[in-house]
């Protein structure tokens, strides 16, 4: 069904419309035939906006010649196309086609935007080959493989089936193998840098290749001893119970809230696991676990209530609801949950912990929540499990809150610990660097005669 309507109502946008230019010589003739009579087809707009979508040359023919209204066809754009893309269809259906100019910008912005599009059926609307969409597309086409092999890498390295990855990645288990295999550039990072490789030479294929830097750390040194990749990192060993780390590893973990340096994990690897062996982290927050792992040969999966760094590897899971079943066959579960108080209110949300924190609980909700989990896990793992467990002192005295409380320190998770059934193997000290204390905060406390709380403890428990 058709309409007439005012051609001053007829709505355009350079952006929707699939023709980068119309020509003047064509207007003209079309001038021509409507002052000698002849009838046009109906332009087409969309229905909800007036938006043209087919017929720019008659409906500037129409407004040169004098005419206030036109014939239009309203339709609906169909559901999964683009504006610009339903309207080059449009265009497709009759004698001036498209440019192949026209069809190529097109083809970047669509594929630019949905990489796994079928470049037969999409060309075919358009009346074009798939050899002359993939001319077109096929360094997006190209580049969304390599990183997609990437992220088939990494995950498989971290110990994903290849049905846990096909389903991830909305592939078949036959892309995963191939993915994974001899031509994923990953997999044939030691060919590539050669013997004899050093850190910039690393970087900059890294760079060339668009490739994570730490996966092609992990590849790079994935057939090395556990005390080779430790120096190949730079993190130099700590073979004793108090292990001091400045800063956080730049190959390890996003910038996060509450951020460890991945130092402290590859510690706990390299003292406590063996190479291949399964690691949980129930709170990833930033991925620092996974990355250790990741570097130093360990499976490992990660989960978080948080996840706002948009981590592949980093699987969505509110700890509340329970542990995750991949727990059953860990060899060691990390935790490093948020401590207690530890973030201020303005501090919730975006910048901080998301909302209802357990650091926001009363000191005995707090403690009775972790004893809940420490028995949980305990329950539910096997018996070769290990626990490390990372927390922090809190001192009322400090506190505007809960300035009644008698404190939460080492001995109290400790108690926890042991009712839950766990037996402490060790315990380690893992200060704070004074340098991550804000100077403001430093006076604060030397005027109120306070001390600053920068001691952490590491338990490692076993069943």
């Amino acid at each position: 069904m058709t309409e007439n309507m005012n051609v001053k109502n007829v709505k355009y946008e350079e952006k929707v419309y699939p023709r980068t230019q119309w020509k003047t010589d064509t207007v003209n003739r079309y001038v021509d035939a409507l002052e000698s009579g002849d009838v046009f087809p109906p332009i087409i707009v969309e229905k909800e906006s007036d938006l043209l979508l087919d017929g720019k040359h008659r409906l500037e023919a129409h407004k040169k010649a004098g005419r206030e209204t036109i014939e239009v066809q309203k339709v609906d754009v169909p559901e999964g196309m683009t504006k610009k893309y339903f309207a080059a269809t449009l265009s497709a259906k009759h004698g001036d086609r498209l440019s192949n100019a026209d069809i190529k910008q097109i083809a970047i912005e669509e594929f630019e935007a949905d990489p796994t599009l079928d470049a037969t059926e999409w060309g075919k609307k358009l009346g074009v080959s798939k050899r002359t969409v993939y001319n077109h597309v096929s360094h997006i086409i190209n580049r969304e493989k390599r990183n997609r092999q990437s992220k088939a890498w990494h995950l498989a390295k971290l110990g994903w089936t290849q049905r846990e990855i096909a389903e991830k990645l909305d592939v078949t288990e036959r892309t995963i193998r191939d993915d994974t295999g001899k031509n994923c550039n990953l997999a044939k990072i030691s060919d590539i840098l050669g013997p004899g490789w050093n850190e910039q030479e690393l970087t900059e294929t890294a760079e060339r290749l668009d490739l994570n830097l730490t996966d092609c750390y992990a590849a790079a040194i994935a057939e090395m001893s556990d005390a080779e990749k430790l120096k190949t990192l730079g993190i130099k060993t700590q073979p004793y119970d108090v292990w001091k780390f400045q800063s956080c590893h730049d190959l390890m973990g996003d910038n996060h809230p509450g951020r460890i340096p991945g130092e402290l994990i590859a510690h706990v690897l390299y003292f406590f696991t063996e190479p291949g062996q399964l690691v949980i982290d129930p709170m990833a927050g930033s991925g620092t676990t996974l990355d250790a792992c990741l570097l130093m040969d360990r499976k490992c999966r990660g989960y978080d209530i948080d996840t706002r760094h948009e981590r592949i590897d980093i699987e969505e899971k509110n700890l509340s609801e329970g542990w995750p079943d991949k727990t059953q066959k860990a060899d060691l579960v990390f935790w490093d949950p948020p401590y207690f108080d530890k973030m201020d209110s303005k501090n919730i949300g975006e910048e901080g912990y998301i909302e209802n924190s357990i650091s926001k609980l009363s000191p005995g909700e707090y403690l009775d929540w972790l004893f809940d989990k420490f028995q949980k896990l305990h329950n539910n793992t096997k018996k070769e499990c290990q626990f490390a467990f990372l927390m922090s002192d809190w001192d009322p005295e400090n506190a505007k809150r809960h300035a009644d409380s008698s404190g939460i320190f080492l001995w109290d998770y400790a108690d926890k610990l042991r009712k839950a059934g766990w037996k402490i193997r060790r315990q380690i000290q893992c200060p704070l660097p004074t340098q991550q204390v804000h100077p403001d905060t430093v006076n604060k406390f030397r005027k109120s005669k306070l001390l600053a709380i920068l001691n952490r403890y590491l338990l490692v428990c076993v069943k």
